[in-house]
């Protein structure tokens, strides 16, 4: 299950990289960074991950191994709105984003990779 950790840094690198030019981007990598970060998560100490993106269910089933899951997302449900709605709209709508929502997108990743850090070792 080591991909999904190393396909979540690669996601995590190219939202630090499109910061500059595409903003809506930041958001939609940073999203597929935590989502794979969390099914990494869920691989390890279940042995098995939820086949899904919606980050709110991701989030409670690890919450059952560590209840400061539940938490971190709650305290971050706004970002975390706008994370799966980017998910959609990167795509296939033309919305953008300001920098200063990349910016708290990207400033989560780091928190929640700090907060977790001893699942991502």
């Amino acid at each position: 299950m080591e991909f999904l950790k190393e396909n979540a840094e690669y996601f995590g690198r190219k939202a630090f990289e499109a910061i500059k030019k595409k903003p809506k981007f930041v958001l939609f990598f940073v999203g597929q960074a935590i989502q794979l970060y969390v099914k990494y998560i869920l691989a390890k100490e279940l042995d098995d991950y939820l086949k899904t993106h919606n980050l709110r269910i991701l989030f409670q089933k690890p919450a059952k191994i560590d209840a400061k899951t539940e938490k971190f997302y709650d305290e971050n449900a706004d970002i975390f709105d706008l994370l799966e709605e980017a998910y959609i709209t990167a795509r296939y709508l033309d919305k953008e984003y300001s920098v200063k929502s990349a910016e708290k997108a990207l400033a989560l990743l780091e928190k929640f990779k700090e907060e977790f850090k001893k699942w991502l070792a």
